[in-house]
């Protein structure tokens, strides 16, 4: 897809590549239900408005994550027209049907009515965001709960402009609202209990993992160390962290390749360092690939020790080490491959996963993330659902909105026979 996105008739062509499979192997592949063969056929015949109704029918944020789905191991990889030449780039015809319907402003709620029992999300994300939209269409008022003073989660507070237009965020966000969906900025719920001895006769928790995983660095205490969250939320907000000339980013997933690109869009050089291999890297290759070609350097099989400097960063403290697997093939353990060396550089970020920021004094997973019940969203409490990765982990935005919509409909069932 060209940068700039399709033409009218660049997506006609497009979409045209499509073989129409009759048993669509690219639509089992969606998290969030989207019917990619119908919303192409609709493209052909010029139908931008039942492609756009489509697409929202299954996807309540479907312009997002045409702009970071990671199509290529989805289900753009399962596109029997790969046989032929290349898998049709559904993402770019998504992204092209959800910017016309943005520009045009061509969205019109249905008519609904809210006479069913009032429902609390604590919030504001990919699984906040679609639970909300699903039970606000099945007649529930629902009012969404936001820690932050902007809506939208990771997508709005995180991710970078260059990858997600803040726009798209903000138009989706306003589209749930014309739903009836209620939002109160600012609010942050410590106990959703409580929210059930209110009006609401249920509670769904998707909050995500708004916490940085403290690591074992030593000396990441000192000035010019960030963690990856941290220093993407202050980008994002216009204040650009001091990186310096050279930063080094410890990670391999996608927050470490945001970080990356952002640090090396403010002019520093920008080095990932990962313990693994290239191969083993949790990011999904096509970021990988964004951030070669945008310069950011990769160092792998490298073990970060420590951080050097007192009241600055001056350098970062490493081993070389190589892997070795267990029967199953996964490398579990590692010898050191030679004596300790020093990599110069004026910062660190720090993007080695992320964690829930509470489970509200609910049940946990081993994991650390709120357990709910097997084939439900249920927590251990009564009332309460959640979903998204809160409980399961890091994931896909269509995989949280997709998660969310199911639990709207088990939390429907739920109230119905209550």
């Amino acid at each position: 897809m060209p940068e700039e996105g399709y033409t009218p008739m660049q997506a006609k062509m497009e979409a045209m590549r499509c073989l129409m499979c009759a048993d669509a192997p690219c639509t089992c592949n969606c998290p969030a239900g989207v019917d990619a063969r119908s919303f192409i056929r609709k493209i052909r015949f010029d139908n931008l408005d039942g492609a756009a109704r489509m697409l929202r029918g299954g996807n309540v944020l479907a312009g997002s994550c045409a702009y970071i789905c990671p199509t290529g191991t989805s289900c753009a990889s399962e596109c029997t027209s790969s046989d032929l030449s290349t898998p049709i780039d559904i993402s770019g015809l998504q992204r092209y049907v959800m910017d016309w319907e943005r520009q045009e402003n061509a969205f019109s709620p249905a008519s609904h009515v809210m006479d069913k029992s009032p429902v609390a999300v604590i919030g504001s994300g990919p699984a906040g965001l679609g639970c909300a939209a699903e039970l606000a269409l099945r007649g529930h008022p629902v009012t969404i709960f936001e820690a932050d003073d902007i809506f939208g989660g990771m997508l709005r507070q995180c991710i970078p402009s260059f990858r997600l237009p803040t726009e798209v965020v903000d138009f989706e966000v306003d589209l749930i609202g014309k739903l009836g969906v209620e939002f109160v900025a600012k609010k942050r719920i410590d106990n959703p209990k409580e929210l059930l001895k209110d009006k609401f006769k249920a509670v769904f928790i998707g909050t995500g993992l708004h916490r940085s995983k403290g690591g074992d660095l030593i000396g990441d205490d000192i000035p010019g160390v960030y963690q990856a969250l941290d220093f993407l939320r202050e980008a994002k907000k216009g204040k650009m962290p001091e990186v310096g000339k050279r930063a080094l980013i410890i990670g391999g997933g996608d927050t470490a390749l945001d970080a990356a690109r952002v640090a090396k869009r403010s002019g520093a050089e920008s080095f990932i360092i990962y313990r693994r291999t290239q191969t083993e890297m949790p990011a999904y290759p096509n970021e990988v690939e964004d951030a070669w070609h945008e310069g950011v350097e990769f160092y792998f099989r490298i073990l970060p020790r420590g951080v050097v400097g007192t009241d600055k960063v001056k350098g970062l403290r490493c081993v070389r080490i190589k892997w070795h697997s267990d029967p199953s093939g996964r490398a579990k353990s590692y010898d050191v491959e030679a004596q300790e060396f020093t990599i110069d550089c004026d910062s660190v970020i720090l993007a080695i996963g992320q964690d829930p920021e509470s489970l509200f004094g609910l049940r946990a997973t081993p994991n650390g993330f709120i357990a709910i019940g097997k084939d439900s969203f249920k927590t251990s409490e009564n009332g309460i659902f959640a979903a998204g990765d809160v409980t399961y982990g890091g994931g896909t935005a269509a995989r949280a909105v997709g998660m969310g919509k199911l639990a709207a409909i088990e939390i429907n069932e739920y109230l119905t026979n209550k």
